[in-house]
């Protein structure tokens, strides 16, 4: 089992609407980096187009490349990412932040080849990976990043979904993974395939753990029923685990989801998190300096684990190159 981690590299707390967009955030991973080199980690930074165009920005990530500590993927924002429409949901920096999913095929394509030339100019090499932002994805954006030569995505988020989030105005929000696993599949093309390695998104509680059906039927139901919520208060709380370091999550989780992903099998484990979340203050998840000391204390320690239980680290194009299907 390998290793993968994945940083969405993008711009200063996205949620915070009215201000300018900035990139200060990028200013803090350094430090990160050199937690990665430690450990001989090599991180997938899947960049948004704002970061393309932060001088600071190029120089950082084009010496990471350069000395290959890293990988440079991409990150759609469909909200910062041109062409741009005047229309609620589809104009630059717009509150509503619309789904790649529900965005007209054509624009679509434009924003992903937008994006694509922008890393290739900003940063000296074509990206082959690609985070859809949101999670918004499906088979017509799996096409159009075929057909722009990338190799794997990480977008799919197995057993979450994200119908009930709006992203559009009058559109279909988010897209369903409930019945999704983190295992890798492909979508097949006449020209190809692209390779999908979902975010390591698991249940790590019995009877969740074991059996596929009971676990769908759970989290397709939770919501609609007093007693499943109450169920999951009591035995299922945060289930089920993302291989995320939210706030709440020590050493014991990571074991968790490191050790159920050894059960299963599985080829390798995607680790998720912004580059926001390294600046205090920067994301919700991270509000001050002492958060930030924590988070990295939690890194390291996941790190030393990965070490002692000798799980190498690979990029995401590098584990599509691995993975056979």
């Amino acid at each position: 089992m390998e290793f993968i981690l994945t940083i969405d590299t993008e711009g200063d707390n996205q949620w915070d609407y009215g201000r300018e967009l900035t990139v200060e955030n990028i200013k803090y991973v350094p430090r990160f980096q050199a937690l990665c080199d430690k450990y001989q980690i090599r991180p997938t930074y899947l960049v948004t187009s704002e970061v393309c165009d932060d001088p600071f920005s190029k120089e950082l990530f084009s010496d990471y490349l350069s000395n290959n500590k890293a990988e440079i993927g991409a990150h759609l924002h469909s909200w910062t990412t041109p062409p741009f429409l005047d229309k609620e949901g589809f104009r630059f920096n717009d509150s509503n932040h619309g789904y790649a999913t529900e965005l007209p095929e054509n624009i679509l394509s434009e924003k992903i080849t937008n994006l694509t030339n922008q890393i290739e100019a900003s940063f000296g090499e074509r990206p082959f990976s690609f985070r859809s932002g949101r999670y918004g994805f499906n088979e017509v954006l799996a096409g159009i990043l075929r057909d722009n030569s990338y190799l794997v995505d990480s977008s799919v988020t197995p057993y979450i979904s994200w119908s009930s989030h709006a992203g559009i105005p009058g559109g279909i929000g988010g897209p369903d993974f409930i019945d999704k696993t983190p295992y890798p599949y492909n979508y097949n093309f006449p020209e190809g395939s692209l390779l999908e390695i979902p975010i390591t998104i698991l249940p790590t509680r019995f009877p969740l753990n074991k059996n596929k059906a009971i676990a769908s039927h759970f989290f397709n139901n939770v919501e609609k029923s007093i007693f499943l919520r109450a169920f999951r208060k009591l035995f299922y709380n945060k289930q089920p685990l993302w291989l995320r370091p939210n706030i709440w999550m020590d050493i014991s989780h990571f074991e968790e989801v490191v050790n159920e992903s050894i059960t299963m099998k599985l080829p390798c484990i995607v680790m998720i998190f912004h580059s926001s979340e390294l600046m205090p203050g920067c994301s919700i998840y991270r509000s001050d300096k002492e958060s930030i000391e924590k988070l990295y204390d939690v890194l390291e320690r996941f790190f030393m684990l990965l070490h002692n239980r000798n799980i190498d680290s690979v990029t995401l194009t590098e584990a599509a190159k691995i993975i056979k299907l």
